[in-house]
């Protein structure tokens, strides 16, 4: 009688954690349907359809990278083999890139420069569509992680005021000491969002108990998901500069201070990441 046997290592799983993934896919993409929604009715000032897309574009590519990240490691989570999911999450990515490049071009109208800003969003897309080569829980507690540093930036943001204060600025200190204290809190700011960059993808990651090595991985991505994010806003500023709207991608070209920003939250998440889960239960 013969006997069927299964020898493919990468036929479909079961899948685990969709949920979460699913979950952070469509947070992710509510943030930048908004950001668009509110950058074409946005501050007064603003230069036109253009400039509007530009000003909201290092949000938008963020959100759409770590959206098409999201979608991808959901949709490759069925799978074992690392070759597998990688082809499945480029086509996610691609898919969703796709789909987000035709929402900008329609967002803001057409012409050149936005075609090109609108391929730089598609990019996002399918490098974060690769990032689903990354095994299911390392990727999900990444993910669930970057959800943090968004939130402690967005926090610390709104109590940088009293913050300044307290770190020896504030109005009625004198110009040396505001300028220190506005050192102090770029500083702050990365450190503290490492810091939970760590505590939570270490939380995400000890149910699933993997390699010691992962636990830094999985800390240190948010920042790799920042300086991706960077590269992408510095190669559609080259783009558009090519165009006779040269001037404005000016705007999206590399900003030293965010990338100083990315490399600390990757080397604190990264270092807290192994330092907390090597003190994991045995």
């Amino acid at each position: 009688m013969a006997v069927d046997t299964i020898t493919d290592t990468e036929e479909p799983e079961a899948s685990t954690g969709v949920k979460t993934e699913v979950y952070l896919g469509l947070l992710w993409l509510g943030i930048t349907v908004f950001t668009a929604y509110a950058s074409l009715h946005g501050a007064p000032g603003g230069t036109g359809a253009l400039g509007a897309a530009v000003a909201a574009m290092p949000d938008v590519l963020s959100a759409s990278l770590i959206t098409a990240a999201s979608i991808a490691g959901a949709a490759a989570s069925r799978y074992a083999g690392a070759g597998r999911r990688l082809l499945v999450g480029f086509v996610a990515g691609a898919a969703f890139g796709l789909v987000t490049a035709v929402g900008v071009r329609l967002a803001y109208g057409p012409g050149t420069s936005v075609t090109m800003l609108a391929i730089t969003v598609a990019v996002a897309c399918v490098l974060g569509g690769a990032f689903a080569i990354l095994p299911e829980g390392v990727l999900g507690a990444s993910l669930w992680a970057m959800t943090w540093v968004l939130f402690a930036g967005l926090i610390l943001s709104v109590l940088k005021p009293n913050l300044l204060t307290v770190l020896g600025g504030g109005p009625a200190a004198a110009q040396a000491a505001q300028a220190t204290a506005e050192t102090r809190f770029l500083y702050l700011q990365p450190v503290v969002a490492g810091l939970l960059a760590a505590m939570h993808s270490v939380r995400a990651l000890r149910a699933d108990d993997p390699a010691l090595f992962w636990f830094p991985v999985a800390g240190a991505l948010p920042g790799l998901y920042l300086l991706a994010t960077e590269g992408l806003g510095h190669l559609g500023g080259t783009s558009l500069s090519a165009t006779p709207d040269g001037a404005v991608g000016e705007a999206l070209l590399t900003d030293p201070t965010k990338i100083r920003y990315a490399v600390i939250v990757l080397a604190v998440g990264g270092l807290l990441g192994l330092l907390i889960g090597a003190r994991r239960p045995k």
